[in-house]
């Protein structure tokens, strides 16, 4: 497939965001998730889908590689998309959780740089600030629209 944009899935909270998993994520999807902790949320993924490599730059990730030796877990920026290139997967699905408290507008451009270096057919991302920013937005249609 040949995508030039993703669908996007923003959530709140983790509950939402794991809440997605059965209903977005399939046998034949190869799924990255950029934040990925301790592997909690990898490993539900990974009950669902083809291949799964979470990614993390904190020093939980240890945790998951300990927990979960199963699954591919690498220390790496989500940012640095020339190291997530060299994981040799293009990713169908890309989950991003890059704590609620990150500014939007840094949650945004990794949704575009994801978006525009792997092609995914889906983005899900928590952040509740992200949430908030975007349920202030109106889509104009000026056939429906009167205020």
């Amino acid at each position: 497939m040949n995508r030039t944009e993703a669908n996007i899935i923003v959530t709140r909270d983790v509950s939402e965001y794991r809440a997605t998993i059965p209903q977005c994520v399939n046998e034949d999807d190869v799924v990255l998730e950029v934040g990925c902790a301790q592997g909690t949320t990898t490993r539900k993924i990974w009950e669902h889908c083809k291949d799964v490599t979470g990614i993390d730059k904190g020093k939980s990730i240890l945790k998951a590689i300990e927990n979960y030796p199963e699954i591919r877990f690498e220390q790496m920026d989500g940012f640095d998309l020339s190291g997530i290139r060299r994981l040799g997967k293009q990713f169908s699905k890309i989950y991003i959780d890059i704590s609620g408290n990150r500014d939007p507008v840094d949650v945004l451009r990794m949704i575009r740089k994801h978006e525009a270096v792997f092609k995914p057919e889906l983005i899900v991302v928590k952040s509740s600030k992200l949430l908030k920013m975007l349920r202030k937005f109106t889509i104009w249609d000026d056939r429906s629209m009167s205020l």
